[in-house]
C-alpha cells in the first residue's frame, strides 16, 4: 500500500476534525436529552449548535473522498471499458465536477458576503452565521483542489491499482 501524499494526509486530518465536530453536536445533543428527561435544563440553543456541527463535520469530511476515490460510483458499465477510455471519463467526470463546485463556491461566496455584511445571526444564540458560510466555502474549495488532484493523478498514473481490480 503506497503513504498518502501531503494533500491527502491535510485532508484526512480535516476529515477527522469533522468526525470530530459530529461527535461533540451529537454529545451535546444526548446531554440536552438527558437533562430533559430528569429536570427542566436544557443544551440552550442545540439546533443551532447542531446543525454547525454537522455542516463543519460534513463539508470538511466530502474533500477527503474525493481525493481518496471513496464517493459513490457506478462501475458496472464503465469497467469493461479499455482502461485509456476509463481514465478519459474518469478525468470528464472529475471536471465537470469541478466546475460545479467552483460554480457552488462562487455563488455562496456571493450569498456569504452579503449576510456578513448585514450582520445575520442564527435565531436561537445568535451565531454569527459567517461561522456556517466558513467551513462551507472551505469544504467546496478543498474539493475543487481534491478533484484537481485526482485529475493530476488520473493524468500521470493511469487508474488507481483498486479500479483495475488488482491487490493495492
Amino acid at each position: 500500500m503506497s503513504r498518502p501524499d501531503p494533500a491527502e494526509r491535510i485532508l484526512r486530518l480535516l476529515a477527522l476534525a469533522g468526525t470530530a465536530a459530529i461527535a461533540l453536536g451529537a454529545g451535546l445533543t444526548m446531554v440536552d436529552i438527558a437533562l430533559r428527561s430528569v429536570s427542566t435544563l436544557t443544551v440552550k440553543g442545540i439546533v443551532d449548535i447542531m446543525q454547525l456541527c454537522v455542516l463543519a463535520g460534513a463539508m470538511l469530511a466530502i474533500p477527503y473522498g474525493f481525493v481518496t476515490d471513496q464517493h459513490v460510483a457506478i462501475d458496472l458499465f464503465v469497467e469493461r471499458l479499455p482502461v485509456r477510455v476509463q481514465v478519459g471519463l474518469r478525468v470528464f467526470a472529475a471536471l465537470l465536477g469541478i466546475a460545479f463546485l467552483a460554480g457552488v463556491f462562487w455563488f455562496s461566496l456571493q450569498q456569504a458576503a452579503t449576510e456578513h455584511a448585514g450582520g445575520d445571526r442564527s435565531q436561537t444564540i445568535g451565531i454569527p452565521m459567517i461561522w456556517y458560510w466558513a467551513p462551507f466555502l472551505a469544504g467546496l474549495a478543498l474539493s475543487v483542489l481534491a478533484s484537481l488532484t485526482v485529475v493530476v493523478r488520473l493524468l500521470r498514473h493511469g487508474l488507481p491499482a483498486k479500479a483495475q481490480g488488482l491487490p493495492t
